[in-house]
């Protein structure tokens, strides 16, 4: 049985049921949406189109559902910003969710009135949201603050972390290359602003001098390391900077890691 089989059987009998689950998201008045819905039935669904028709807008959505158990909360507010040009745009606006918790579902909403009203008012349910944008395909010789850390007079500062031999083989695997190591190092110039390093036939190479491709995903298989079960990604434009084979591989691994870990993955 393939993954794809395995898990529509775990999912439509409940065994090892994802217990936290947005069955579907309903917007309206934001972007040029007016009352259109996706419902999620199964546990990685890609959103596909062309430009501007509103794929980044569900994705936003998506994440502002929840309270974050991992760290910083999103926010209608901040996804949606009303501006000078367009505030007018959001007036009006909602965002309705059908969500599962264990075996019951809710009902979730966002209204925009004068502010971001969310309905139930209490007990927002939470969960680890992990939210991955365009931002992150950025070259880190491009990323602001990252042009002192590549001088060559810097040392390495603090633990470096290192990813394990299956992250290792995995990464191997998507991107059709031969690493042997992968490590994330932080500098004596700011210790909150990490370098990936990965280690090939060439030597270690750092995210400075990566493809495109390899510096793109380097971040994503750290993420995905310790990512923990039950938890909601969504990763917009993924196919940035991949070779279309290394596009369907790294759907394949996030099939298997979205069986092994009941995780809901939304690109």
């Amino acid at each position: 049985m393939g993954e794809i089989e395995e898990i529509f059987r775990q999912f439509n009998h409940g065994d090892g049921e994802w217990k936290q689950f947005i069955k579907s998201i309903k917007i309206t008045s934001i972007h040029g949406w007016s009352g259109q819905e996706i419902r999620f039935n199964f546990p990685i669904v890609a959103v596909v189109g062309e430009n501007g028709i509103g794929k980044s807008t569900f994705l936003k959505a998506a994440v502002c559902a929840y309270k974050n158990k991992n760290g910083k909360n999103f926010y209608p507010s901040k996804m949606f910003m009303s501006t000078q040009w367009d505030g007018n745009a959001l007036a009006g606006a909602v965002i309705e969710y059908v969500v599962r918790l264990g075996n019951t579902d809710r009902n979730l909403k966002w209204k925009k009135t004068q502010d971001w009203g969310f309905t139930p008012k209490k007990k927002k349910p939470e969960r680890n949201l992990y939210f991955l944008d365009i931002s992150r395909t950025l070259p880190l010789d491009a990323t602001a603050g990252y042009a002192k850390i590549a001088m060559t007079s810097n040392a390495e500062a603090g633990n470096d972390q290192v990813l394990n031999e299956e992250s290792i083989n995995e990464l191997s695997y998507v991107l059709g290359q031969n690493y042997t190591n992968a490590r994330f190092i932080k500098t004596d110039v700011d210790i909150n602003r990490e370098v990936g390093l990965l280690t090939k036939n060439c030597g270690e190479i750092s995210q400075f001098h990566q493809g495109a491709g390899e510096d793109s995903i380097l971040d994503l298989f750290k993420l995905l390391q310790d990512i923990q079960s039950q938890s909601l990604l969504v990763i917009d434009e993924i196919e940035n900077s991949l070779h279309p084979q290394a596009q369907r591989r790294l759907v394949r691994y996030l099939l298997k890691l979205a069986r092994k870990k009941k995780i809901q993955i939304i690109l």
